[in-house]
Order: C-alpha cells, then sequence, then structure tokens
C-alpha cells in the first residue's frame, strides 16, 4: 500500500471516529437535556439539564400571571393564580417525554405542577372575560369598509374607504386557547378585518342604483291622468354604507297634490242626472263609499323604492297601489262615466244606464227617509253580484229574517243593495204613499219581473247615485 493510501484510510477512520462521537455526544445531550421550547410551570426550560432547570423552577415564582394581550396592548388583567411548587423528581419524570436536541420548537409545555385550579380558572372565567372583552373593543372599533357612496343634495358623494380597527372574534379567542396552558402571559396578535369583495362589489351597486334613480322618470297612471315624476327630484339625501334612504318630504308633497285634484272617495261631487239633466251632489251621507284616495306615505315608499331600483327602467309606467277606499275609477278622467244607476228616493224609481242609453225604468220601494231603517244618499258603487241570495237580519221585534231572492247586489257593507223582493205587494213599488207601510230595512226593493233587467246591464264597482 503506497504512502499516499495509507494517510487517506486514516483521515477515513479519525472521520468515522468523529462522526460516531458526535452522534453519542448528540444522543447524549439530547437524553440528558430539555426539547427546545420545553415550559414547565410557565417557566422556559429549553435545553436545560434537570438541575438546571431544577434551579430555575425553584427560584421562580410560584404565582401565574393571567394578562391577556391582544395586538401589544392589555386586552385583560386577571386574576394572579398560585402555583404548587415542582419537586425534582417530577423534573425527572418530565424529562423522560420531553428531551432531544433537534425536537421540534413547537409547544412543548408540561403541566407537572399542581395547576387544576389555575387552568380551569383560565378556561372558564378568564375566557369569558375575553370573550366580552374583544366584543367591548369591536364596538369601539373602526369597521373597515370600501369606498361609500351617498346622496347629499342630490349630488352623489365619496366616503373613502378605510382599513379599519376590528379583529375577527373567533381567531382572538381560538389563538387564546392554544396559549392557555402554558401558565404565562397570553399574548394575542392578529390582522384586522378588512373590507370583503362582496362589501366592494355592494358599495359599487349602491353607486349605480343612485346614478339610475337620480336621471330615471317614472310615469305614475292615477285618476286617468300620467304624472311624469323625475328621480333627481326626489332623491336627494342618503346614508353613507346603507341601502338608498331617501328624502320623501318632496315627493309626498306631489303625491299630496295628485290626492287632492284627482282622488273620489269622501268628496262632494256634483253630477248630472241622466234621467232629468238635474244636477245633484252626491256623497251627502257617511254611508258613500264611492272611489279612492291615496295612501301619500306608503305610496311615496314604493315610488322611492322603483327610482333606485336597477331593474325599473326609465319611463316605466307605475299604476296607483296604495289606497284607501275602493279601488274604483282610479283610472277614468272623470269621477263618474255614462254607465250607472240612478234612484230618485222622492219618486222611488230606478234608471239604469249603459253608455248612457237607458236601459231600465222600474219602480221600486226603498227603505224609509229617516231613522233605524233609512235608505242612505250619495255616491255608491255595487260591491259584487250574487244570484240566488238569501238575506238575513234582524226586525223591530228582535227576531231573525230570512229571505231567498234571486237576484242581490249590495251597495254598502252593512247590507244595502238592490234586489228582487217576492214578498211587496205589486202596489207597492213606485208609490211612496206605501213607504210608511210597506218599507223595506233600507234596500232598494225591485219587483221580481224587472230585477233580472238590472242584473243584466250592471256590473260590479259600477256607481249608484241615490238622492232624494
Amino acid at each position: 500500500m503506497t504512502k499516499n493510501k495509507h494517510g487517506i484510510a486514516w483521515a477515513i477512520a479519525a472521520l468515522v471516529i468523529i462522526i460516531i462521537g458526535g452522534c453519542g455526544f448528540a444522543w447524549h445531550y439530547g437524553q440528558t437535556h430539555f426539547a427546545p421550547g420545553t415550559i414547565i410551570n410557565g417557566q422556559s426550560v429549553s435545553r436545560l439539564t434537570v438541575t438546571q432547570a431544577d434551579k430555575k423552577l425553584s427560584s421562580s415564582s410560584s404565582k401565574v400571571k393571567n394578562r391577556v394581550y391582544l395586538n401589544n396592548k392589555l386586552l385583560v388583567d386577571g386574576q394572579d393564580q398560585k402555583l404548587t411548587k415542582v419537586t425534582t423528581a417530577q423534573v425527572k419524570d418530565a424529562l423522560t417525554n420531553h428531551h432531544g436536541l433537534f425536537a421540534s420548537k413547537t409547544n412543548k409545555t408540561v403541566d407537572i405542577s399542581n395547576s387544576d385550579t389555575t387552568l380551569t380558572y383560565r378556561n372558564n372565567t378568564l375566557q369569558k372575560q375575553v370573550t366580552q372583552a374583544v366584543a367591548d373593543y369591536n364596538k369601539k372599533a373602526t369597521a373597515a369598509h370600501p369606498t361609500y357612496y351617498y346622496l347629499k343634495n342630490g349630488a352623489i358623494k365619496e366616503q373613502a374607504s378605510t382599513t379599519g380597527t376590528q379583529v375577527d372574534a373567533a381567531k382572538v379567542l381560538a389563538k387564546y386557547k392554544s396559549q392557555v396552558n402554558k401558565l404565562q402571559d397570553i399574548k394575542i396578535n392578529t390582522d384586522y378585518v378588512k373590507a370583503t369583495k362582496a362589501d366592494s362589489t355592494r358599495a359599487k351597486k349602491t353607486k349605480q342604483d343612485l346614478e339610475q334613480g337620480l336621471s330615471k322618470t317614472l310615469v305614475y297612471h292615477v285618476g286617468g291622468k300620467d304624472y311624469k315624476l323625475t328621480g333627481s327630484k326626489y332623491l336627494v339625501n342618503s346614508t353613507p354604507g346603507k341601502t338608498p334612504s331617501v328624502d320623501l318630504s318632496a315627493l309626498k308633497t306631489e303625491l299630496t297634490d295628485i290626492n287632492n285634484a284627482d282622488s273620489t272617495q269622501g268628496k262632494s261631487i256634483d253630477v248630472k242626472l241622466l234621467n232629468s239633466g238635474k244636477t245633484v251632489s252626491t256623497n251627502t251621507s257617511t254611508a258613500s263609499n264611492y272611489g279612492w284616495s291615496l295612501n301619500v306615505n306608503t305610496e311615496a315608499a314604493m315610488l322611492a323604492k322603483k327610482f333606485i331600483d336597477s331593474s325599473v327602467k326609465t319611463n316605466a309606467k307605475v299604476d296607483m297601489k296604495n289606497y284607501s277606499g275602493q279601488n274604483i275609477s282610479y283610472n277614468r278622467s272623470s269621477a263618474i262615466g255614462s254607465t250607472r244607476v240612478e234612484i230618485n228616493l222622492s219618486t222611488l224609481h230606478e234608471y239604469v244606464y249603459v253608455d248612457g242609453k237607458q236601459k231600465a225604468d222600474i219602480p221600486v220601494m226603498s227603505g224609509t227617509l229617516s231613522g233605524n231603517h233609512e235608505t242612505p244618499t250619495g255616491l255608491f258603487h255595487i260591491l259584487y253580484k250574487q244570484s240566488p241570495s238569501t238575506l238575513t237580519g234582524n226586525n223591530d221585534n228582535g227576531s231573525r229574517y230570512s229571505s231567498k231572492v234571486s237576484y242581490w247586489e249590495p251597495l254598502t257593507e252593512d247590507g244595502v243593495g238592490m234586489h228582487d223582493s217576492p214578498w211587496q205587494p205589486a202596489k207597492v213599488y213606485g208609490n211612496p204613499s206605501y213607504r210608511d207601510t210597506y218599507h223595506s230595512h233600507g234596500c232598494l226593493n225591485n219587483p221580481p219581473s224587472k230585477m233580472k233587467s238590472v242584473w243584466d246591464n250592471t256590473s260590479t264597482t259600477e256607481p249608484v247615485i241615490i238622492y232624494k
């Protein structure tokens, strides 16, 4: 063997001895020293021997500070907890499961003291305090939001975005729980909650809705007329970050003017009678029920939504929706057309017209002109039609009556209407002198032979004028 080959062999042998010796040292070191990151009773004993760890634990405080920090600021300062001293024998036992030179630096917390009371406190009382403290913190913190758009004095404005200082409560609590067993100050670091992509999309949609609403015109159809309502006149102010809330004062004023001009409910209306040419004033009693009137507040709210609803396009036609009374004649240019029924209580005659042409002139019997069985005067409409029907009610002596009729057309909610009356003598129809004796309970009694003509030439919602 040459000299050079002998040298290489000795070098390799020396390297092997060094490696074996190093491994042996590392193994021995790992067996006699705690693994990196090991904590006992809240004290780090990382890479310490039993003797070194025992000395450190003996000189350390026997109290645990239950302080919780959020992003380096004190969140909760809980009660101090007293710990039982750790014995040398306990430290030796702990080394058996928590030794090693190359162990991971992840948490190797060792709970070998009598710390059940401390852990119970941390897992219950302190955890509840942390949960409440985070909730209180978020209430005072600034919420992150994208750029907001809103209306101010009829113009679209921007409110700058903010990163915010609120935190995710669930993440904070999870990080708290991960440090409970360390028996040290709990330090929680977490990012602030950011505005989401959905928030930004929603904000942009709000801006788009406002732009469309300001330029949009609605064709409001009521009372047989079309009114053009432009969004820029009514969309004045809204709240940043919220679904646009509209200043409705101008819109309510406009609707009030429309209602005063076009509504028909409760108004005294002068009507020229077709049978005589005489003009009578209708709605002279509280029983009159003809017509409608706008519910201005709810109608304004309905229209406002359409201004900011992108699915409602400009020049969309909008019919009256919110009203009181009956939805009668709202689509007519005049309150009462030429298709109607006129009833003269003085002469006890009933006239039926279709498109201005008389279809029937029928003698009738009515209720009294005053008192409990009075036939009301004013402007009414036919509520519905029913054939056949049974009329029920109370007689003056308190007894109940039940009368079958072939045709029934009620005019009021309390039971006044037009119907045939087979129980009446033929002589009473159209004869006011018999009213005191043969009057109805308020209804318009028609001869059985004539009532079908009324039925055939009238329809639901048709106006009925009763006058003296």
